[in-house]
């Protein structure tokens, strides 16, 4: 295995911390925050200083690399981020402790949503920068799905593959530029046009600012406590579950409308099988609320409902889907969204794939003599490929038990337990309060311990699990 490779992107890594601490620090001067502008700073030379001597000493090496190589980079990129990005947090921030701040930091580069601090007590600057870290997690999602989890995928199902993955074997590295440069401008469109809207809906233009670039990302961090309703018309909100439900959909065929800008391609953004996946989602979250809370605040449930199909899981009004039974919430949050998106959970497409299989093998029990493929957008299947779906359903079944007795053994009660599991897991940090409205369980009532386990059930539902079981295999480390 050729660490150089590894250590000279995360080089590139620690420069691209430089870049986003230098973007805040221009944000807190315009703010007036010179110390807060004079220690972003700080952390941004002295990361850049540490990213540039990797790169240097790492440059002019050979490019190729394998699959494990970049399948390490990518667990420990996810590492590695959010201990530099957590900075802010600590030396900022109110956090008092390494490990809280890293917490933030990861369920904001994870766009999870979960936080222990009260966005009231922030000061603009760092409601900001967790904005920003939520954008660029959900860039981040979005450019290794493409690049890396796609070609480790290559003779799989093909769930993450998409018009945007043309590299050859051994070119892993080399796009992730690239294709992380192009997933950037898109989301950086959706989100400024989203501003855009949202500020003329009449939403305040830092509130519009951070809840774009958190909605894009479906990250569910807000900039002021309380629901969305109380700071936000209508118009606006609406137009930030529109920008959340683009985040939830497939980046290629977003995409390929943006590019050809063509009716064609424009239909295929609502008749793509995950989006339409995502919208009978939503319907059947529409009518549930209505099932148990009524008719009274249809538009408000509505608006939800968007907010947490799409994995963001934003609260527009207070009472709509607090209402529904916990075990339909945690389901739905489990399942997430489209594969190539920001969205967290096992994925749209993988529960599409599993059921066709699922419904071929009962046709097969009827008519045990016919020969009859697994067929899936007109493409046939071999019962070979479902192997490496069936293996990951199982290991993340395996892991939410695993996060739900570590939960216990650091002292939540066994509902808690369970909605916080499943809240860490699916990068859905809001569902904890939608699924305990009586329990009181916060997040800033997490102790040490279960900061812990909630921030390594956060990475693995990002890392996906068996790219971060393959680490426990001798074979991984041999290659």
């Amino acid at each position: 295995m050729a660490i150089n490779h590894i250590l000279f992107w995360l080089g590139r890594t620690l420069l691209l911390c430089t870049i986003l601490f230098g973007i805040t620090a221009v944000v807190a001067l315009l703010n007036r925050d010179i110390s807060g502008a004079l220690s972003l700073f700080a952390f941004g030379v002295s990361v850049g200083v540490f990213g540039l001597l990797l790169v240097m000493l790492s440059a002019g090496l050979d490019t190729r690399e394998s699959k494990s190589e970049a399948l390490l980079f990518l667990i420990l990129f996810w590492l590695i981020m959010p201990a530099v990005l957590c900075l802010p947090f600590r030396y900022i921030g109110p956090s008092s402790t390494m490990l809280a701040a890293y917490f933030e930091s990861v369920s904001a580069f994870t766009t999870t949503g979960a936080s222990r601090l009260n966005p009231d007590e922030l000061s603009p600057v760092l409601l900001f920068w967790r904005s920003l870290v939520q954008w660029i997690g959900g860039v981040s999602v979005a450019t290794f799905a493409v690049v890396i989890l796609a070609a480790i995928n290559q003779t799989g199902t093909g769930v993450h593959k998409s018009l945007l993955y043309t590299l050859k074997g051994g070119k892993l590295f080399s796009r992730l530029s690239a294709i992380g440069g192009l997933v950037a401008a898109i989301y950086f469109f959706l989100a400024l046009v989203g501003f855009i809207l949202m500020t003329l809906g009449g939403a305040p233009a830092f509130d519009a600012l951070c809840l774009s670039l958190s909605g894009v990302s479906t990250g569910g961090l807000t900039p002021r406590a309380g629901p969305l309703q109380l700071y936000i018309p209508p118009f606006a909100a609406t137009m930030l579950a529109i920008l959340c439900i683009l985040g939830a959909m497939n980046i290629a065929v977003i995409w390929d409308y943006l590019r050809l800008r063509k009716v064609v391609h424009g239909l295929r953004i609502i008749f793509n099988v995950e989006h339409r996946a995502l919208f009978v989602i939503l319907g059947i979250l529409i009518l549930v609320g209505i099932w148990f809370s009524g008719l009274g605040s249809f538009g408000d449930l509505i608006l939800d409902s968007a907010f947490f199909m799409s994995s963001a899981g934003f609260q527009y009004q207070v009472i709509s889907l607090d209402m529904i039974p916990p075990v339909i919430l945690i389901t739905f949050a489990l399942t997430g969204g489209s594969a190539l998106s920001t969205a967290g959970g096992v994925k749209l497409i993988r529960i599409l794939l599993l059921f066709s299989h699922l419904g071929t093998e009962l046709s097969r029990l009827s008519h045990p003599s016919r020969v009859i493929p697994v067929t899936f957008r007109t493409r046939i299947i071999p019962d070979a490929a479902f192997l490496s779906i069936w293996m990951y359903f199982f290991a993340y079944t395996l892991a939410f038990g695993v996060g739900i007795a570590a939960f216990g053994i650091v002292g939540l009660s066994l509902d808690d337990a369970i909605a916080s599991a499943a809240a860490s897991l699916s990068n859905v940090g809001p569902l904890l309060a939608l699924t305990l409205p009586e329990s009181g369980l916060t997040y800033a009532q997490f102790t040490n311990g279960q900061m812990g386990v909630a921030i390594l059930l956060m990475l693995l539902g990002r890392i996906e699990v068996l790219a971060a079981l393959a680490l426990i295999l001798p074979n991984f480390w041999k290659q």
